[in-house]
């Protein structure tokens, strides 16, 4: 496997400048026009509906700027300083997208959300306080601090746990890692163990070109996550934010293959030639079922997918995107 490199370039997000057309909206927040995705995925690529109003975009936080890991293909780059959100500006931005009825759904990502656990506590209470129970609200981690998460007084109103997994091969994920302190696969069955729902929980895989490369090397990974009791796995193409990225980026396809007589598939979705997602199941050697979900996806869309609020206390039209308040 070749030596990670970390050399980012600025990611590219969308304007308010950008035209309409028939796959956009565009939509007014906080005073300043935006334009938006206007239509629902299409199950076959060809036939696409158009959203009802309200139009609604995910928004993700980052409470913490810091990461302890350094993956190479990070669109965030290198670990960053102890930048955290200020919890009084954040209620008031949620409180003005709440009246809007902007938000379907809230991740919360980093930096490493679980390197601050009293910080990630407080914010997961006050996005339940304003938008309820009802909020699908998920966490993006690489595993650091997870051992944690019982003192989340919310732990079981989460929708999900998403976390990042590589490789099935301790030594070479941790490498991935940046040589990061992230949790070894023992240390990860012992914390499916330690909850009564274990479906709370994602396994985030990264295709890359030295790594989980061909159905073979895929099969292996879901099987290490059967013995890990994880119930579900993500398989992603990178996002060719830098140099790395860009060389170790994959096809999908090429891994996920749709002739795998492993997998069945159930669903698949098309936004246009911007990205397409596919989800089944897998069957392993032993019998045992274990879903997938895959996602291969574009460098930049010429609208704002999502929202986002990350440590320099600003909203944005995306990460790194216009400054929405």
């Amino acid at each position: 496997m070749k030596k990670p490199q970390n050399k980012s370039t600025p990611s590219t997000n969308c304007s308010p400048s950008c035209k309409e057309d028939g796959r956009t909206r565009r939509i007014e927040i906080f005073g300043k026009p935006l334009l938006v995705k206007g239509q629902i995925c299409s199950t076959d690529g060809i036939h696409y509906r158009q959203k009802e109003d309200p139009l609604q975009l995910e928004l993700s936080i980052s409470p913490v700027a810091f990461c302890p890991a350094a993956c190479p293909f990070c669109v965030a780059g290198q670990p960053k300083g102890p930048e955290k959100v200020d919890p009084a500006r954040l209620e008031t931005a949620l409180r003005k997208l709440k009246e809007q009825d902007l938000v379907r759904g809230i991740k919360i990502t980093g930096g490493e959300p679980f390197s601050d656990i009293v910080l990630l506590d407080e914010v997961i209470c006050l996005i339940y306080e304003i938008f309820g129970f009802s909020i699908e609200l998920a966490i993006s981690t690489n595993g650091y601090g997870l051992s944690q998460m019982h003192r989340l007084r919310h732990l079981s109103h989460l929708e999900t746990i998403h976390i990042s997994r590589h490789h099935y091969d301790d030594v070479i994920n941790r490498v991935l890692f940046g040589g990061g302190p992230v949790p070894d696969g023992q240390e990860l069955k012992e914390i499916m163990a330690s909850v009564t729902y274990p479906d709370l929980f994602v396994f985030n895989c990264m295709l890359l070109r030295d790594t989980i490369n061909s159905p073979e090397e895929a099969h292996r990974f879901l099987d290490f996550a059967i013995e890990t009791g994880v119930p579900k796995v993500a398989f992603m193409t990178c996002m060719p934010c830098n140099d790395y990225a860009r060389e170790q980026s994959i096809p999908y396809e090429a891994v996920i293959r749709r002739d795998d007589p492993c997998l069945l598939f159930t669903r698949h979705f098309y936004d246009h030639e911007a990205c397409h997602c596919s989800d089944g199941v897998y069957l392993s050697p032993d019998g045992r079922l274990i879903e997938f979900y895959g996602r291969s996806t574009a460098q930049k869309y010429a609208y704002c997918r999502g929202l986002s609020y990350e440590t320099d206390n600003h909203l944005k039209a995306g990460f790194g995107g216009e400054i929405l308040f």
